[in-house]
């Protein structure tokens, strides 16, 4: 039932109509399913621990079973440590990682932080 559901999500195809009642076949375009776990990954948006089109499905390596990432998955694509984010919600970690296309700001910015802590502690 899940995989029915994520491919229908996949492969939105529909008829519109315009105003001056002509028609038009829209489509948001075609997504591999599963996401393949051998080529770089699609961005990882704040919807993640949600259900939609754009959830990242992959098939499990041990199992072949289909699951969506896990969040340690998720920090680990985004470059951030094992539980970087474990405390949190779950939907707020998916949500972070979602955030995670600044990670090169985000790691500047805590080195500075860090720096002006050390700075603050000498004097």
């Amino acid at each position: 039932m899940v995989c029915f559901a994520f491919k229908q999500l996949r492969s939105v195809q529909e008829t519109r109509h315009r105003r001056n009642s002509s028609t038009y076949f829209f489509s948001e375009g075609s997504m591999a399913f599963p996401d393949r776990s051998d080529l770089p990954a699609r961005t990882m948006l704040t919807s993640e621990g949600s259900v939609s089109r754009s959830t990242h499905v992959v098939a499990d390596p041990r199992t072949q079973r289909l699951r969506t990432l896990t969040p340690i998955e998720c920090e680990r694509l985004n470059g951030f440590p094992d539980d970087w984010t474990a405390g949190m919600p779950e939907r707020l970690r998916y949500f972070t990682m979602g955030n995670a296309l600044v990670v090169p700001l985000v790691k500047a910015m805590g080195k500075r932080i860090s720096a002006l802590a050390e700075d603050e502690q000498r004097s």
